[in-house]
């Protein structure tokens, strides 16, 4: 079983499970998307639990997570987000450097703070992230209706709501996300992690979500990515219906060490629609930070951002 931590900063509630603490070596801090929650990783974390001291961390606002009582639309920021992950990774793990590693919102958020906290940080993986918050497909949808007023706003908690009623109705939400319906489905134990991610996902509030569908296209932390020194591997399906390829591409083009890793035919759920090569590249990826004496900061990479195109057998 994990261990739960939560910290009370700035007024927010933040939670984190943590996963393998005997193991030595760099710290990995797993940071869920928009809408999800800390139960996302645990399935999907299997890389990191053969190899790594890791944690899943709450996005700010995200059940078991809780904003401020007063919190506003307003209030929801990067700079924001940056902070309180960055005082919660300190409690977790005081000046020891982390990996990273974010899906969506959550590669948003890693990002954010490798940018404003570069000394905490010795790399990063950006899983179908972006620094322009622009959604597209179900989520542009509700972006809009969010930012349509009381009635656009009540519209958008009622649907926030009637997503999570059901784990099946959760489950063939989900499915928008990706573009190869077929092999999403496929992927084992997929209706079982659905089920684990609704323990918290029902708990989902419709108002937390609603600052961030409002104020989320208005965020661009483009300017920021120069600032991320760290090592940085972007993953992202090319057909994602989410965030756009681009913003991935953007990303790797603008940090210091960015290696771009475009998967063909996947959308935004590319380690489940291509999860063989999603494990192949982040196994390779991560490796020197396993091993405990490898010195990430000597890793040697080529000026600007190496595109690698992962194709079907």
């Amino acid at each position: 079983m994990p261990c739960r931590h939560e910290f009370m900063i700035e007024g927010h509630t933040i939670v984190a499970l943590e996963y393998n603490a005997h193991k030595t070596g760099t710290p990995a801090i797993l940071i869920h998307g928009i809408m999800s929650s800390v139960g996302f990783w645990p399935e999907e974390g299997h890389i990191f639990d053969e190899q790594f001291h890791w944690y899943s961390l709450s996005l700010p606002g995200h059940y078991p997570a809780v904003f401020p009582k007063d919190f506003r639309h307003e209030d929801l920021s990067a700079e924001m987000i940056a902070r309180v992950m960055a005082t919660a990774i300190r409690q977790l793990v005081g000046d020891q450097p982390v990996l990273l590693v974010g899906h969506s919102t959550g590669a948003f958020a890693a990002l954010a703070v490798a940018a404003q906290a570069p000394e905490m940080v010795n790399g990063v993986i950006s899983v179908g992230g972006f620094a322009e918050g622009k959604w597209g497909g179900l989520l542009s949808l509700l972006q809009r209706q969010a930012r349509m007023g009381a009635a656009g706003e009540a519209m958008f908690r009622l649907n926030v709501k009637s997503g999570v009623l059901h784990p099946r109705m959760a489950y063939y939400l989900s499915s928008f996300y990706a573009a190869d319906k077929r092999a999403y489905f496929n992927y084992p134990n997929m209706y079982y992690s659905i089920q684990e991610q609704f323990v918290y996902s029902k708990h989902l509030d419709p108002y937390a979500m609603a600052h961030y569908f409002n104020r989320m296209p208005d965020i661009n932390i483009t300017e920021w990515l120069p600032l991320v020194k760290a090592p940085t591997l972007v993953i992202s399906g090319d057909k994602d219906p989410i965030v756009p390829a681009t913003q991935s591409a953007l990303i790797a083009s603008k940090v210091t060490n960015g290696d771009l890793v475009m998967v063909a035919g996947a959308g935004h759920m590319v380690m489940m629609e291509r999860a063989a090569i999603y494990s192949q590249t982040i196994n390779e990826w991560v490796k020197p930070f396993v091993d405990v004496e490898t010195n990430v900061q000597n890793r040697s990479y080529e000026t600007g951002a190496m595109m690698l195109v992962a194709m079907m057998d």
